[in-house]
């Protein structure tokens, strides 16, 4: 074995042991020019993206495949392999989609990827499946991230800090995950973007080995503050479903839901249906969602048997695009007494917990996850962190906000602050 080989399979198994991450260098190689993203993963299966050139796919044979093998398992001992699907072009660039299934509950694999006339795995890494049934796992919250303003997010590794447990860890993308500035934006435009953030080294170290669920907000749905009359918003809408291995829709828009470990989690559009121009008339009433999908969460609270139920949206419960339907929200959840909801939300460029108790209610906690990679005065570079313990008489979740205004790279970091709030289940009914 020569010198170079033996390194590579000692690296190989550090990484295996999750000992070390390898740096973005290491994590692609042609005809790749992103590192993969692993997006929606299920008890029995994952979806993975990556994207190529425009070019690469244009000639006969040119193909990606996935492949998947149990972390511990023998480089070449796959239990899964697919033809990834060409997704769309867009930007000078190709989106490529695959999805598992077959696989094992709360199980690490390493996933790799191979393309036709290129030698050995162009890229890949770990994740891991579902749990089955109750779990303790850790959720990463995120929002505001500008890869072109910050092309170095340092935020990003105290997330992967806190993620890397060997837990079945998730991440959610709570808007503004990048920034348009072409008004209105082209679909070129979107897919740049999109690539530009995802090109941030810190952030690929995440999302290549963490499952990954999105929501947006104004700045990658189109300019600021837009609504449901935004003129592009079909454009914004495939460019988000070429670009993300997400969970199916429910409806217009991108709204969908999800479980994890005995949390269903409630993934809000915030935008395709809103009413709330820049310049409301006085006695103007907004809304945050169209009808279609206001109906479908309030039916979907009600039939969930989640022991918490996660209702992510861009926009904080502060906003003023709510109108009347908060407080109409609010008192649906109080008549109905359905227990364990959370909000969690974004926007604001600063992270913190707020909590409101509608009359006969609990109190309603509220996540704000946001500044993780977007320069703000004063900036906080902040973000969330969500852990839950479904597995206990009296279930769990503790609230946890990050904020690192000093741009370091570890919570042991010197100006990190910390701050936490630990929930029982049973503290959160009427």
């Amino acid at each position: 074995m020569t010198r170079s080989s033996l390194s590579g399979v000692l690296l190989g198994l550090s990484v295996a042991a999750g000992l070390v991450v390898p740096n973005v260098a290491q994590a692609y190689a042609a005809p790749l020019v992103r590192v993969p993203f692993v997006g929606r993963a299920w008890t029995t299966g994952a979806s993975i993206w990556v994207g190529t050139s425009a070019s690469f796919g244009d000639a006969a044979g040119e193909t990606l495949t996935l492949r998947a093998r149990e972390a511990t398992a023998c480089e070449t001992c796959w239990v899964a392999t697919v033809q990834m699907t060409d997704s769309g072009t867009g930007g000078g660039f190709r989106s490529w989609k695959g999805a598992f299934e077959g696989l094992k509950p709360n199980t690490r694999y390493h996933y790799g990827i191979f393309a036709s006339g290129f030698t050995g795995e162009r890229g890949g890494f770990y994740f891991r499946t579902e749990p089955a049934g109750p779990a303790r796992f850790k959720v990463g919250v995120a929002s505001c991230m500008n890869g072109a303003n910050a092309p170095s997010q340092p935020s990003w590794d105290i997330m992967h800090e806190q993620l890397n447990t060997g837990e079945p860890n998730i991440q959610l993308l709570v808007g503004d995950n990048m920034y348009t500035t072409e008004n209105p934006p082209s679909k070129d435009h979107y897919w740049f973007k999109y690539f530009q953030q995802r090109a941030v080294p810190e952030f690929t170290n995440v999302f290549r080995a963490f499952p990954t669920f999105a929501v947006w907000d104004d700045h990658d749905y189109g300019p600021n503050d837009e609504d449901g009359t935004f003129a592009q918003k079909d454009v914004a809408r495939e460019a988000y479903a070429n670009l993300y291995p997400h969970p199916p829709f429910a409806g217009d828009g991108i709204y969908h839901r999800f479980n994890w470990g005995g949390v269903e989690f409630f993934m809000m559009d915030d935008r395709w249906g809103r009413d709330c121009p820049r310049s409301m008339p006085s006695g103007y009433s907004p809304k945050m969602y169209g009808a279609t999908q206001f109906g479908w969460l309030k039916s979907e609270l009600l039939a969930s048997k989640a022991t918490f139920k996660v209702i992510v949206n861009g926009s904080t419960l502060g906003n003023n695009c709510w109108g009347t339907q908060k407080q109409a929200l609010f008192d649906f959840i109080t008549a109905n007494k359905i227990g364990g909801v959370l909000f969690v939300t974004g926007d604001i460029h600063r992270s913190l917990l707020t909590d409101r108790t509608p009359a006969g209610g609990y109190p309603l906690y509220e996540l704000i996850s946001s500044g993780i990679g977007s320069p703000s005065t004063p900036a906080e570079y902040s973000f969330g962190i969500m852990e839950f313990n479904t597995t206990l008489a009296d279930p769990t979740v503790t609230l946890k906000v990050i904020q690192n205004p000093e741009k370091r790279s570890s919570i042991s970091g010197a100006g990190v602050t910390v701050s936490t709030k630990t929930l029982r289940r049973s503290q959160l009914q009427n």
